[in-house]
């Protein structure tokens, strides 16, 4: 099955190369973005048409790269518990797409099916950031789950104010996909569990302490702690009130 969607990719390669960065294409994962804010009774959902009245006097935003399923509900809770501490959620939707290939199988759970995705997602970060600009020049803290999280590791694009990284290891054997883009000035986070069953690989095992600098923390999650064998860690109410704290202290 691997080969056949190999080969598919292979067949596909020019076009989607293509795609990747078309401004169309960028503006149809911005425009359908998850959008999360601050509200008098908890958080709120609303739409980028909405961000503009917000962004005015918002302390900071988070922009929040989901993983390679799609917005789901470790998007939903990522945004509500960020809007509930006051940031500014917006999650591009890289599935509003005209065309998306599928980069991975949730219910092995397979990767790397889609090579160029990386970027793609790197590319729908660096556009949204764009449109943000043009409406705030409040600090943006880049968030990512699992192939968003490698997205937060590894981009380029713009200057953050931090990074949150979840569900990655900063290795792989893609050279493009490994280690830590974050310049010094940038703090990051990033958590992991031991055991993640995403990365069964020897190749991708390890986790990106590897690669910080002093400005920098890295968690991992070992036996007999409950997440170790886990890939959505923030779902844990400690979890959360540590990145919380962890943007509390940078921001």
């Amino acid at each position: 099955m691997r080969r056949i969607v190999a080969l598919l990719c292979l067949l596909a390669g020019p076009a989607s190369a293509e795609t990747g960065s078309d401004p169309v294409e960028l503006d149809r994962t911005y425009e359908a973005a998850l959008v999360y804010l601050p509200g008098a009774e908890g958080p709120e959902q609303g739409t980028v048409a909405d961000l503009s009245a917000h962004l005015v006097d918002a302390p900071a935003l988070v922009l929040y790269m989901h993983g390679c399923s799609g917005i789901i509900e470790i998007a939903h809770a990522a945004g509500r518990m960020y809007a509930q501490a006051g940031y500014v959620f917006v999650a591009p939707d890289s599935f509003a797409r005209a065309e998306k290939p599928a980069s991975c199988r949730p219910e092995v759970p397979e990767g790397g099916l889609h090579r160029a995705v990386l970027g793609w997602r790197q590319a729908e970060a660096g556009h949204a950031i764009a449109q943000l600009r043009r409406l705030t020049d409040a600090p943006i803290v880049l968030v990512g789950h699992s192939e968003g999280a490698i997205t937060a590791a590894t981009f380029t694009g713009a200057p953050l104010a931090a990074r949150v990284i979840e569900g990655w290891t900063c290795n792989a054997g893609w050279p493009e996909y490994i280690g830590l883009s974050a310049p010094e000035a940038e703090p990051v986070l990033s958590l992991v569990g031991k055991r993640d069953p995403w990365f069964r690989l020897p190749i991708l095992r390890g986790d990106c302490g590897e690669f910080m600098d002093a400005n920098d923390r890295s968690v991992v999650f070992k036996a007999p702690d409950p997440l170790f064998d886990q890939h959505w860690t923030s779902g844990d109410a400690a979890v959360r009130a540590l990145i919380l704290a962890f943007l509390r202290d940078q921001l």
